[in-house]
């Protein structure tokens, strides 16, 4: 099956024909916290910031799935929940949110997934560029449209999780066989749907789909404005989801062979049995719960130790190099673009791991500069703009980057 043709018309047509310059899907939003939620945000109220109409369609979960969620029904209709969001992108220093529209779903837990309940592509208004956070994903109810009835001059796909690693390290029967057939399924919708798929690194592919790597996200502008590390700071963490799959076991064994303290910030599904190997293991580890506003406390910390290699792109090591933070890594495919910046080290085995922590304790970090620039939202919004052929369809107003 080929993959999808991208068209290019003329973009005052487009205008003329539809009420939106973007339309911004996503499989997941907050105050779920994951990667989708925060990306498809920026990417909304960044591009209206730039002067384009843009829509932002979210999953509306219904009153059952937000107790399997979140342990509690949060909100009572979509209007609350937008008035929500308005006030945590606000918080978050996003620019206005945008104009939401919700699609029906539901959260399955064993999936740990919204899943949608309804065809996303055709819930999108008519637009001139159609972005998808996730396509693979949003593509998970069974008849979803194709490519010739989306209302959209161009349809640009995001990619940012690798189905393929959880689904091999789960515990379903035949994992290995399973993640084929996921890979393909995924690489199939993404083919009959999406006229230029991306993806945010190396680590991901899919079988017949070309995805190149496009820099189109950032961090939170909170971790800009960071002061530089103080010298007789020496912290060590860890922020991220309470999963085996994030290299749990790894992190208990790094810091107890290092003997270095170490503050574990978030939580997840694997909680209970990453306390109890914490427990049993003696180490070093302090669990700390979630905390969405690091950037306010990551002043107590110099290094960032993430031993993680079923990320993409982990936004939050993003996070800590633009705070000016040393960041410990295992190198695997998710990790290459961090090798851009001095403040990045990197290991291939325990022994790399305890070194590296070590040298990286022991040393100041380089000032940002790189990483503030790379990860600026604005700058990123500027050229997803350019991806999706709006460079012409707006006059974009300048917005400033990150200090």
């Amino acid at each position: 099956m080929r993959q999808a043709s991208e068209q290019t018309r003329s973009r005052s047509g487009a205008n003329a024909r539809h009420d939106y310059d973007a339309a911004v899907l996503t499989s997941a939003a907050l105050p779920w916290l994951t990667g989708p939620s925060f990306i498809s945000l920026w990417h909304a109220c960044g591009l209206a910031a730039l002067g384009y109409r843009v829509a932002y369609l979210l999953p509306w979960l219904d009153a059952a799935s937000q107790e399997r969620l979140w342990g509690e029904q949060r909100f009572a209709d979509f209007a609350e929940q937008v008035d929500w969001l308005r006030a945590e992108a606000a918080d978050l220093g996003c620019p206005p949110l945008p104009e939401c529209r919700p699609y029906r779903s539901t959260y399955i837990a064993r999936m740990k997934s919204i899943v949608p309940l309804e065809d996303v592509f055709r819930a999108a208004p008519p637009c001139h560029s159609l972005i998808a956070s996730e396509p693979e994903h949003l593509c998970w109810y069974p008849f979803t449209r194709g490519r010739s009835r989306i209302r959209a001059e161009r349809t640009l796909g995001l990619s940012m999780t690798d189905y393929e690693t959880y689904i091999r390290s789960s515990d379903l029967p035949a994992p290995g066989r399973v993640a084929q057939l996921v890979s393909y399924l995924h690489g199939r919708a993404i083919r009959l749907r999406i006229d230029r798929p991306l993806s945010l690194s190396p680590a991901l592919t899919l079988p017949g789909v070309s995805m190149p790597v496009e820099r189109i996200t950032g961090v939170s502008r909170g971790y800009a404005r960071v002061p530089p590390v103080a010298p007789e700071v020496r912290g060590v963490y860890f922020l991220g989801s309470f999963l085996w799959e994030k290299g749990l076991e790894d992190l208990v064994r790094i810091a107890k062979r290092a003997d270095q303290p170490l503050d574990v910030i978030g939580g997840g599904r694997d909680e209970a049995g990453f306390r109890d190997l914490v427990t049993r293991e003696q180490a070093p580890l302090t669990l700390k719960g979630p905390n969405a506003r690091f950037w306010e406390t990551i002043g107590a910390y110099r290094v960032m130790l993430n031993p993680s290699k079923s990320e993409v792109l982990c936004t939050a090591t993003a996070d800590a190099l633009v705070a000016g933070r040393h960041v410990v890594l295992p190198e695997c495919p998710g990790n290459l673009p961090f090798h851009a910046y001095p403040n990045a080290h990197f290991y291939t085995d325990m022994e790399g791991a305890v070194a590296a922590l070590r040298r990286a304790i022991a040393t100041d970090p380089e000032p940002p500069v790189a990483a503030r620039r790379d990860f600026d939202w604005m700058e990123a919004c500027r050229r997803l703009a350019g991806l999706c052929g709006l460079s012409d369809t707006a006059a974009a107003p300048a917005e400033p980057a990150m200090a």
